[in-house]
């Protein structure tokens, strides 16, 4: 029977913060010898115009994208959740009032308060993104399924969180001073099931790889959850299966000493 195999991004297979901006060779393999009797797919808080051409060329099955606010297989979309307008205006808020940025992400398009801004040109080099990737302004028209905000410092960290409230969801990125705004109720445990359901995959062949808080509900929602070496200290003390660091293809090493893959 095949089983589902749920990958995250940023600290799982790339590390950008960490110069490391490339998929390796062994993880490429890895991905590829998955996908010929399993389901691989992407797990990720980036939307899919945040996807560089190397992720899209992995020759995975599917996508849950937007931390689980919008999900693909085969390049059909089984569902998409969006973050409503008065939460669109309350990010935005957050950020005016905390001297933030703010990014508003549609499945391909990416908006900005102020691309120029030192803060955010900041975050994307140390994130190791381009802006070009990313629009100046915003419109309420389009259907956003995530958000960002980030902030200079700790105090402006804790303003965010305690004025967002109810309205929605923040997880904080690792090593930054900034967070995935999500709609509440949403996240990577949700699109997990959701796809787990979909591709009718018993819970117990379902497995994760992931870092970071916002992977937290996925690595939970699995048969096999399996974190780096390299994750978020808040995510180590829940006991889960632990692989080596990105930096040394921990995700590779995994697959092979658990004789899911041959060795390359």
């Amino acid at each position: 029977m095949k089983k589902l195999f749920l990958c995250d991004i940023d600290g799982t297979i790339l590390d950008g913060s960490r110069s490391m901006d490339e998929v390796s060779p062994k993880t490429k393999y890895a991905i590829k010898q998955l996908a010929k009797d399993n389901y691989v797919f992407i797990a990720s808080g980036r939307c899919k115009g945040l996807l560089d051409k190397q992720l899209l060329e992995l020759g995975c099955n599917g996508y849950i994208l937007c931390n689980g606010a919008y999900a693909e297989v085969n390049s059909k979309m089984i569902y998409g959740e969006y973050l409503s307008v008065e939460s669109i205006k309350h990010i935005m808020k957050c950020a005016e009032d905390n001297d933030g940025f703010y990014v508003l992400e549609s499945l391909n398009r990416m908006f900005v308060n102020d691309t120029k801004a030192p803060k955010f040109i900041k975050f994307l080099q140390d994130w190791g993104q381009s802006v070009e990737r990313f629009e100046n302004g915003h419109s309420l028209g389009h259907n956003y399924h995530i958000a960002m905000l980030g902030f200079e410092t700790e105090e402006d960290c804790l303003k965010c969180e305690k004025q967002i409230g109810n309205y929605a969801s923040l997880f904080r990125h690792n090593k930054f001073k900034s967070y995935d705004v999500n709609i509440n109720g949403i996240d990577k445990g949700y699109g997990a099931r959701k796809v787990a359901e979909y591709l009718n995959i018993p819970i117990e062949d379902t497995y994760c790889f992931g870092d970071g808080i916002n992977d937290l509900e996925m690595l939970k929602a699995v048969g096999h959850p399996v974190i780096m070496a390299n994750s978020d200290e808040k995510i180590k003390h829940y006991g889960f299966e632990e692989t080596g660091d990105v930096l040394e293809d921990g995700f590779y090493n995994y697959l092979v000493s658990n004789k899911l893959i041959k060795p390359l």
